[in-house]
């Protein structure tokens, strides 16, 4: 419900100001809010489905064809249409694999990250495409909880350095990063969890030294004092008397 009410929006803004009828054959890419993939699946196909009843040109007339008996379904009863489901997705999957399938890769690989999984996505698209990428239009969708719901898109532009595409995607460096990522048994994950649980709204302790898996750069707290203020160290890498050499410590980020 919530992305048909932000694509008709977006897609009456475009149309008032460009004077063309928009469908998601203009949209070079779309990015979706990813907590599983199947739903980003869903959710383009959704789109598909409003070019459809909107009679955009970017449904072929195979598909109108296959989508008739379900052009007079209410909204209410589209959404429960397993079979319409089903069939908008593996009639959209053409586009899906251009349009959508390079905004997966992380979203895919960590899962649902909430609030940055959209931004994710967006760096998969530019990790991935980011040679072809300027002038190209991605469109965002993000869920918001439904009633802050946002549609809205971009073109990029090659930018210059160190801001351009390329040097975006080098820096991101996602093949590697996600190469590096360090395998834990389910126990230990277990007990980080309880140790976060345990350490929530709390005060007056300190955190384990063990920073060994973090990578140069990263701020990590250290403790929380009785009065709730948190203190910080920046690693960096370098080595002094066998021990990780780190920056002063941050109180508070002061």
């Amino acid at each position: 419900m919530a992305l048909d009410s932000c694509y008709r929006q977006y897609c009456a803004k475009y149309e008032k100001l460009v004077g063309e009828q928009f469908s998601i054959s203009d949209a070079d890419y779309c990015v979706f809010h990813s907590p599983y993939n199947k739903l980003v699946q869903k959710s383009f196909a959704r789109l598909y489905f409003n070019d459809f009843m909107r009679n955009c040109s970017s449904v072929d007339n195979d598909a109108k064809e296959k989508l008739q008996p379900f052009a007079n379904l209410t909204s209410e009863e589209s959404y429960q249409s397993r079979d319409l489901e089903k069939g908008s997705q593996q009639l959209a999957k053409h586009l899906y694999d251009i349009k959508v399938q390079p905004s997966t890769l992380l979203p895919k690989q960590i899962g649902n990250m909430y609030t940055a999984s959209l931004y994710a996505a967006l760096a998969s698209v530019i990790y991935n495409k980011h040679a072809s990428l300027t002038g190209q239009r991605i469109v965002m969708f993000s869920y918001g909880s439904g009633l802050t719901s946002t549609m809205f898109s971009f073109k990029l532009n090659e930018g210059q350095h160190p801001f351009n595409l390329a040097n975006i995607a080098s820096v991101l460096d996602v093949t590697a990063k996600l190469e590096s990522r360090h395998v834990t048994s389910p126990e230990k994950f277990i007990d980080t969890l309880k140790l976060m649980e345990h350490r929530y709204g709390a005060k007056d302790f300190e955190t384990s030294k063990d920073i060994s898996l973090l990578p140069p750069g990263t701020f990590y707290l250290t403790k929380v004092d009785s009065m709730y203020r948190r203190f910080y160290e920046k690693k960096t890498d370098g080595i002094v008397d066998g021990k990780i050499k780190c920056s002063n410590g941050i109180a508070n980020g002061h």
